[in-house]
């Protein structure tokens, strides 16, 4: 009774996470595997773990937000120049950017950026293209600037942010401004990146024939990875492959096998589903 709560408790927090799904969720007396809990139990690990500046690199998609009249450090007629969305509910605007992110190679890292995040010193702000320098401490993002136009070189960090971890994908990125009562904050979302796992894996079984399906979760799929193994003590290796939501596999008399399925593309594989096993009689 008490694990179960405790599990319980793990799938709320992993329900309020953006972004975070879980390959199975369960019902009351439900079984899980070892291999989903662990699965929930590294997402949940992961969460705690000190950001760094490393993890950051690669190519990630934007979405600003600010107040509605103004942008950070003054919300009542500043200009932060164009693309933005229409104000919602007249609490916030939005638009898009992409930030790439480069290691140095000697221990430091910068960031490239459609839109800067500083104004610019003079005419249109926070509507160019600049250059920064980038490092991560404590759950503090800095950025200081190196190039943009209007921008120039700053001795020290520009701008300090809050950094959160919101998934192995995501971050959270935001600054509270209660001088002005002005707000920024970045939602960063890496692009390339794995596709979502699989779910619902079911079985059918007739005649020692097992018939395996499972729900598709991402249109940016290549193939899926069969997994199995006949003791519940042994690893799951794989297989065979399918190109689509279905598989057949045989299983003899007085056997049991479990299944687990994964998502594939051009940029990696999915964390697995549900595990379910499967007795031949």
């Amino acid at each position: 009774m008490r694990l179960t709560f405790i599990i319980c408790l793990f799938l709320s927090s992993i329900t309020f996470a953006a972004d975070y799904k879980s390959a199975q969720r369960l019902a009351s007396g439900d079984v899980i595997s070892a291999d989903v809990f662990n699965d929930i139990l590294d997402r949940i690990e992961l969460t705690l773990k000190e950001i760094t500046a490393n993890e950051m690199v690669g190519s990630w998609r934007v979405q600003w937000k600010t107040c509605v009249n103004g942008g950070p450090g003054n919300c009542f007629g500043l200009d932060v120049g164009t693309g933005w969305s229409d104000s919602v509910d007249n609490l916030y605007k939005s638009r898009t950017d992409i930030w790439e992110v480069e290691s140095d190679g000697d221990g430091t890292y910068s960031v490239s950026m459609q839109k800067c995040f500083t104004g610019a010193v003079s005419g249109t702000y926070y509507n160019d293209a600049c250059s920064a320098r980038l490092a991560v401490d404590s759950g503090i993002l800095l950025l200081g600037t190196l190039t943009g136009a209007g921008v120039t070189l700053a001795s020290q960090h520009s701008s300090m942010f809050n950094i959160k971890r919101v998934s192995d994908s995501r971050f959270s990125v935001w600054r509270l401004n209660s001088g002005s009562n002005s707000f920024v904050s970045f939602t960063l979302d890496r692009i390339a990146w794995p596709p979502e796992a699989p779910s619902s894996l079911s079985a059918v079984f007739d005649s020692g024939t097992v018939s395996l399906s499972w729900a598709e979760n991402d249109v940016n799929v290549t193939s899926y990875t069969i997994k199995s193994k006949d003791d519940p003590l042994d690893d799951f290796t794989e297989l065979n492959t399918s190109s689509s939501a279905f598989f057949t596999d045989e299983l003899i008399a007085g056997k049991s096998r479990w299944y687990r399925v994964f998502a594939v593309n051009e940029h990696g594989i999915s964390i697995g589903s549900n595990v379910i096993r499967v007795d031949s009689p």
